[in-house]
């Protein structure tokens, strides 16, 4: 994939996020696409179309709709580099994978954002966060199997967990 598709799909995926999918939220929870795709893009493309993605993302975010700059451009970067790390010891066509890698970079968004805004003086309710954090779990992890399964056919031209192809 090149660059420029990749720089598009970010501001494709920001439009949405900011958009339309605020209405597809579940118990106040909305789904997160920017992790679910740095994930994908990190396994499953290069590695720099995945930074690139990431760290597009994570600025856009910043300027127009955070309140602090650098905290996304921070986290979605540090996702895409510890996916980038576990990817070359695990095997992408296991049917754990994509849960797996989703769940875990669920969770360092959710509790770097924490200590992030600890540190900067503006908190959030642990008792909120947890709710919020296992609900988005189970929504990223549902959507990024689909999402990962299908890519992963249009790229090795076998379906996930087909293990005699």
């Amino acid at each position: 994939m090149k660059t420029r598709y990749v720089i598009l799909l970010a501001f494709i995926n920001f439009i949405f996020s900011s958009t339309i999918f605020q209405l597809l939220r579940i118990n106040g929870t909305l789904f997160n696409t920017c992790i679910i795709i740095s994930v994908i893009l990190a396994a499953l493309s290069t590695k720099e179309n995945a930074i690139v993605f990431a760290l597009i993302s994570g600025a856009l975010q910043d300027v127009f709709l955070g309140r602090i700059l650098g905290v996304n451009f921070i986290l979605y970067g540090l996702i895409v580099y510890i996916t980038i790390r576990l990817v070359e010891v695990m095997f992408k066509g296991n049917f754990i994978t994509p849960i797996f890698l989703v769940v875990l970079s669920t969770f360092i968004y959710h509790f770097g954002f924490y200590i992030m805004m600890f540190f900067l003086q503006s908190t959030i309710p642990l008792a909120l966060l947890y709710s919020k954090i296992m609900t988005e779990v189970l929504i990223n992890s549902i959507i990024g199997f689909f999402i990962y399964a299908h890519t992963f056919k249009k790229v090795h031209g076998y379906k996930l967990g087909d293990f005699n192809a």
